[in-house]
């Protein structure tokens, strides 16, 4: 780091050679070794306090404004808060764990039903920013679709997501389906590209255009190569390589470099289905991989273009 926090200099006193002193030699050479460290953490006190006056001539009583944040006679900070909210809700530690984590991390007890009402005011200060992040997300060229699963409350239930590279919005529901994405409102009025992984609910919403997400198929491919599938290796090649070009060229290939790319693609997929066909037993998963983007093929090949 060119510009350190603290700087800490150890200095030469005495030759060890003779005895001599060198307090006043000025050293020809500095050695520079640098830690990263944490510093001290604990949690500081704050005391707000507001002045009342009263006006000597018209004895109209006066007092200044506390901060927004500071409410009560006593309460918690703004960072303090974020970080609860943060450590709850993204790396998902449960209250009683945050609480004790708090007290070995800053010697100070929070008690479960604080933490609690301490997400609750995050949640109702950013419900602001939602139309925002929907709105960013309506008018976005590419979005990002998917859902995963999840228990609350003992049961069942899904997440879904909807996102780009900059904004992230997360609805959870009891169904799966379209019902759920039709309630949480973002799908049918999208009108751009979505990419997902071809999960029957997405292409319904037929307003907007489709793309597949090669990042499920990497996964699927490397299942397939750990089966001994040779022409999955090829995929997986080709499918890194055609990302790295298309990135070079800013997002998007010229129509003669993308059928190019295509050609491949074509050719990699008719060269599996030809082998897979051939055994038996027929290996139906790998086999349904390799039509499925053949009979899909513009939302396959989207990302070139």
């Amino acid at each position: 780091m060119e510009h350190p926090h603290h700087r800490v200099v150890h200095r030469v006193h005495t030759c060890q050679g003779c005895g001599a002193s060198l307090r006043e030699v000025t050293p020809f050479k500095v050695d520079i070794r640098q830690v990263f460290d944490v510093p001290p953490v604990a949690i500081e006190v704050t005391q707000h306090e507001r002045e009342v006056k009263s006006c000597p001539h018209c004895r109209c009583v006066q007092q200044a404004e506390f901060p927004s944040h500071v409410t009560n006679h006593v309460q918690y900070g703004p960072r303090l808060t974020a970080l609860v909210v943060y450590l709850h809700h993204i790396q998902l530690i449960p209250y009683k764990r945050l609480s004790d984590t708090i007290e070995a991390l800053y010697q100070h007890s929070i008690s479960t039903g604080t933490l609690a009402n301490m997400v609750k005011r995050g949640r109702e200060a950013l419900e602001s920013n939602m139309d925002m992040i929907e709105d960013a997300l309506l008018d976005s060229g590419i979005l990002h679709v998917d859902e995963t699963s999840l228990r609350m409350d003992g049961k069942l239930a899904w997440v879904h997501v909807a996102c780009t590279s900059k904004y992230t919005y997360l609805a959870s529901h009891a169904s799966r389906g379209k019902k759920a994405t039709d309630d949480i409102g973002i799908l049918p009025r999208y009108q751009g590209t979505m990419m997902h992984d071809a999960f029957g609910t997405y292409p319904k919403y037929t307003q907007a255009t489709h793309a597949l997400c090669h990042a499920h198929h990497l996964r699927e491919l490397k299942g397939f190569i750990e089966q001994g599938h040779t022409w999955a290796s090829r995929m997986t090649t080709f499918l890194l390589a055609a990302k790295q070009a298309v990135e070079a060229h800013h997002g998007t290939l010229s129509k003669k470099e993308a059928k190019r790319w295509e050609r491949v693609y074509d050719r990699i997929l008719e060269r599996a289905q030809h082998r897979l066909e051939a055994k038996t037993p027929l290996p139906k998963k790998s086999t349904r991989f390799c039509s499925t983007p053949s009979k899909t093929k513009g939302r396959s090949a989207a990302f070139l273009t």
